[in-house]
């Protein structure tokens, strides 16, 4: 492309960017979350379970990818007056599909339906979005919305401070009884329906008090002024018609899945059991909710916000033996590792369980993470990577039982005794642009036996990495050392070492150094 064309055609995008303002003069109803439902049937279900504990939160683990999907399903054909969504994504797929057409069965039988979603990765339903919010008892609401609708990207051209700010919180709650919370988005690859790679991942289903406090972080961003109901966009010009074109589309959608060899993965899943409270076992304990103030999303100073961060804070400084960190996108910066260093001086063992390069979906992020693995190492971090080959703690299913695994777990566990799960990721995205949520559980036999699970099945699973140091090497007057990092896997019972990074190639090393030159503000 010459320059005349490559002027003239960023001139037409700052002029597009230009045109494009969001909605101001529209009339919007605040709403909260309904109580009173303790006579529902999730609610008498809630009473029945914590019968003795009702001052405590009741925990299911959402390990597998088809019972988290299962869970979900099982909420909204339970809810009878109020379901809330609040993601990050919802991909246009085969599950993606199904739970939508279960949210509008839902809203047909009586149900209020809110939904709150992020606005970066969602525009192919837009068009269902706009026609669901027709529906008397469907509301949608976007999260610093992107003006431009369509190819709505260009607005990064002209409004990246603002738009580069995501919701990145994820919930589902019925009838303000039982939520779900955690790492998942609403999507194939977050529930073992794809056959080439899925998602790692973790969520629990929670009823007890803690649902109350999901509830009340969801009705702060349902309320909050960053977000935008989708009738106030004059793009949307949806009308009852579109609505039963959806409602058509659904029916279809379901009718082709039913015989799929998902729809097997799904009716054989585990977690059926554990809704009738049999089977998987559920924990009780304090739970503590914690969110970002949704004003980061206004890019507001962090001294004038209670972030994740400042939350999460005295739970790590509050570790006396050991933490240990899942996250799937780990960039720790020059702040993070001093501060992880420092902890291990005090006699905290510090270990971190993240993406390889060849299980990780995005090369930019390990290409921030890698340069801090050296530092970490040679103070005392322990360090792990997933392999893309891994199949723990994934069943024999049709769909997704030899798919190629990555990470996507957030979770922290703290002297085998209190264990975070949520959204949250350990880099500069997720501490200090998105908006992020998670539940602080207080559950030492919860942390203790995910925590022995890792210690007693994990090696196989997983690269152990070593900073070992080379032969001594004699020049002149000096005996010099110098350092690198080995990988060693687990083969068979036998240690296998490997002194270059698993799975990159030559291409793949020219790639990471490009990456690498990026700032870690836009990791």
């Amino acid at each position: 492309m010459n320059p005349l064309k490559i002027v003239s055609l960023t001139a037409v995008l700052l002029v597009l960017c230009s045109c494009a303002q969001l909605p101001k003069d529209y009339e919007t109803e605040k709403t909260t979350a309904i109580t009173g439902t303790e006579d529902t049937a999730l609610g008498l279900r809630s009473i029945a379970m914590r019968q003795g504990h009702m001052d405590e939160s009741r925990v299911i683990p959402l390990i597998d990818g088809v019972d988290a999907f299962y869970a979900r399903v099982a909420l909204v054909r339970s809810a009878e007056r109020s379901l809330d969504f609040q993601y990050f994504l919802w991909h246009k797929d085969l599950t993606g599909q199904a739970l939508l057409k279960q949210v509008l069965d839902a809203a047909d039988r009586g149900v209020r339906v809110r939904m709150l979603l992020d606005d970066l990765d969602n525009q192919a339903l837009d068009p269902e979005f706009y026609a669901l919010d027709t529906h008397p008892n469907i509301s949608i609401r976007l999260f610093n919305p992107f003006a431009t609708r369509g190819f709505k990207y260009i607005d990064f051209f002209a409004d990246t401070a603002r738009v580069n700010r995501r919701m990145h919180n994820k919930s589902l709650t019925a009838d303000n009884q039982y939520t779900i919370v955690g790492g998942r988005n609403i999507g194939d690859e977050y529930f073992d329906a794809q056959e080439d790679t899925n998602f790692y991942d973790f969520d629990v289903l929670v009823t007890g008090p803690a649902v109350d406090e999901v509830s009340a972080q969801f009705d702060i961003y349902w309320n909050h002024e960053a977000v935008v109901p989708v009738y106030a966009f004059k793009q949307n010009t949806a009308t009852s018609d579109d609505l039963e074109k959806v409602r058509i589309n659904l029916a279809e959608h379901k009718e082709s899945a039913l015989n799929s060899e998902y729809a097997d993965d799904v009716r054989s899943a585990r977690i059926a059991d554990a809704l009738r409270g049999e089977g998987i076992t559920a924990y009780i304990g304090d739970a503590d909710v914690v969110w970002d103030d949704p004003d980061k999303g206004l890019g507001k100073a962090p001294d004038e916000i209670t972030t994740m961060k400042d939350l999460m804070r005295p739970y790590f400084l509050g570790a006396n033996h050991e933490i240990i960190l899942i996250s799937p996108y780990y960039v720790p910066g020059d702040g993070g590792v001093g501060a992880t260093l420092n902890v291990v001086k005090n006699g905290v063992t510090v270990s971190v369980l993240t993406n390889s390069y060849t299980s990780t979906d995005s090369g930019i992020v390990h290409s921030g993470y890698s340069r801090y693995r050296e530092p970490l190492l040679a103070g005392g971090v322990d360090i792990y990577e997933l392999k893309s080959t891994s199949v723990l703690e994934r069943r024999a299913g049709k769909v997704a039982y030899k798919s190629a695994a990555s990470l996507h777990t957030k979770v922290f566990i703290l002297d085998r005794e209190t264990i975070f799960i949520g959204s949250l990721n350990l880099d500069p995205r997720s501490i200090d642009i998105n908006t992020e949520m998670g539940i602080v559980f207080h559950s030492p036999e919860m942390a203790g036996e995910m925590a022995s699970a890792l210690d007693e099945g994990g090696l196989e699973h997983v690269y152990e990495l070593k900073l070992v140091r080379s032969p001594a090497e004699s020049k002149g007057e000096f005996t010099t050392f110098t350092w690198g990092i080995e990988w060693l896997e687990r083969v068979d019972g036998e240690t296998v070492r490997h002194t270059s990074e698993p799975g990159v190639g030559v291409w793949d090393s020219i790639k990471l150094f490009f990456s690498s030159l990026a700032p870690e503000s836009l990791i």
